[in-house]
């Protein structure tokens, strides 16, 4: 049995206990007290900044102390060195939807671990010391063994231990805080401290309701590359702006999907089993960008380009995420002088598609279906057909896309599927085993320059028979690093020359 299942025991165990449930419900009680304090305080305890607003430390301390008990000064020089920074921003949105339907989506573990899967790599329920009637969360709280990762895998992943406690605050507001739980359980090794964090959500006029997220951390960033630094301390990464913008992104989604199954707007079987199919494969580009303890990346430096100096691969098993053959996957995290929207305006049109994929130059790239999914320009699923040169007729491949962008970030995803199965799809067949092998890009402000230079991650897979856990061909590592690089360049090029976006 490895370190991280027996402490999943050993946790499990220990809060089925009457004096750890005590223990527990009392650390959750306080941090959901200071979690609603936290999120309507405004300054001098909150400065406004780029992602939304950042906590004032010497103030927080003067408001709220040190947590006494619950949480000591960090780190333990005795046994750890380097100390935890602290990341702390807020950020407030909007959503036409009731409070409780946002309160069920975090206090269910399966619809948390699914709609928020470009987050959470893993979310699992490790106790339930209190639950109330079927569908009131009115004093839930419930233990669990959690892992964040970052949309580029070049950043580890976080993880720990924490309680999660749900509460009406009054006839209009619901709170759902998590707070760590390393008070309780000390684990000398720890890198990632959740501080109270979680969300107030209020009743508003006009069907909406408010929802404020606190995300507030203690986080050893020690091993984060040069490249993500300050996109991953500005709280970027996992702070509370990419949490709300993932709510309204699905919230615009699951919304657009509804209205579009009105028969007016003719949103057939077809096409809804097909935006089933590209979400599946949203999640396992998701699944692919995480530097989990199961992604077993390697380092792969062969080149001396100053912006693609080192990517990292890893090694699919056959069918993990409905891949239909082993595989590799490939990723670096690149800085573009441009901004996220003109780098994903770019990538997402099927038109400029030949100047940065080099599978398809001298192709012609059509788009033969989108169905829009959001609100936004170019949130969309689309069937792209890339032509022969010599004969416009024959189809050389077929490929499923989706692309979408946030306040946040922006994605583009796609994945080669056969002509057959869309047709399939399309005339009302089931998508569920459908396989999906996707590449694509994440898009993201660099945390640093505001809206100037963008951090892009490329992500290329390939099906190799040859390749095993302990064992890359070398061929396929070479092939793919230097797609990989010239994609690269081919973005650079395409986006920072306004002659070459044509």
């Amino acid at each position: 049995m490895d370190f991280e299942r027996e402490t999943n025991l050993f946790v499990s165990v220990s809060v089925g206990t009457e004096a750890y449930k005590i223990k527990i419900l009392d650390l959750a009680i306080t941090a959901m007290n200071e979690l609603a304090n936290m999120a309507i305080e405004n300054e001098p305890l909150w400065h406004p900044c780029i992602a939304g607003r950042i906590l004032n430390c010497a103030e927080y301390i003067k408001k709220f102390g040190q947590v006494d008990s619950h949480f000591p000064v960090l780190p333990n020089a005795e046994t750890y060195t380097n100390p935890l920074q602290t990341e702390a921003p807020r950020e407030t949105r909007f959503l036409a939807v009731q409070p409780v339907h946002i309160v069920e989506l975090l206090m269910n573990n399966d619809k948390y671990s699914h709609v928020l899967s470009n987050m959470v790599s893993k979310a699992k329920v490790l106790g339930v010391l209190s639950t109330q009637a079927q569908g009131d969360y009115n004093g839930a709280l419930q233990v669990m063994a959690i892992e964040f990762h970052a949309s580029s895998p070049l950043v580890r992943n976080r993880k720990c231990y924490l309680a999660r406690y749900c509460r009406r605050l009054n006839n209009n507001a619901w709170g759902v805080v998590d707070v760590s739980l390393q008070s309780l359980f000390p684990n000398p090794l720890t890198r990632y401290r959740r501080r109270p964090s979680g969300c107030l959500i209020e009743r508003f006029r006009d069907g909406l309701c408010k929802v404020t997220w606190v995300e507030h951390c203690e986080v050893d960033n020690s091993s984060v590359p040069e490249v993500c630094r300050y996109f991953v301390t500005s709280g970027h990464a996992y702070g509370a702006k990419q949490w709300l913008s993932t709510l309204v992104r699905q919230h615009e989604r699951l919304t657009h999907i509804r209205v579009r199954r009105d028969p007016k707007l003719q949103l057939s079987t077809g096409e809804a089993n097909l935006l089933i199919l590209a979400y599946q494969m949203m999640r396992n580009f998701w699944r692919n960008l995480s530097f989990s303890r199961k992604n077993r990346w390697m380092l792969v430096s062969l080149s001396d380009d100053e912006n693609i100096n080192k990517a990292i691969i890893r090694f699919v098993k056959e069918k993990e995420g409905r891949c239909p053959a082993p595989a590799l996957v490939m990723a670096a995290t690149i800085r573009i002088p441009a901004s996220a929207r003109r780098i994903f305006n770019f990538l997402q049109d099927e038109n400029s598609r030949s100047k940065w994929d080099i599978l398809s130059h001298g192709h012609v790239v059509q788009q033969t279906r989108s169905i829009s999914n959001g609100c936004v320009l170019g949130n969309r699923v689309s069937i792209l057909e890339v032509k022969s040169p010599e004969d416009p007729d024959r189809t050389v491949k077929t490929l499923l896309q989706e692309s979408f962008s946030t306040s946040a970030c922006s994605y583009v995803t796609f994945a080669p599927v056969e002509a057959s199965s869309i047709n399939m799809i399309l005339n009302g067949g089931d998508s569920d085993n459908v396989p999906v092998a996707p590449s694509g890009f994440s898009i993201l402000p660099d945390g640093l320059t505001g809206d100037e230079v963008s951090l892009v991650t490329i992500v290329f897979q390939i099906l190799d028979s040859a390749a095993s856990p302990m064992c890359f061909p070398a061929h396929s590592v070479y092939s793919m690093y230097k797609v990989i690089t010239e994609t690269g360049k081919a973005i650079t090029a395409g986006v920072v020359d306004p002659y070459n976006m044509g």
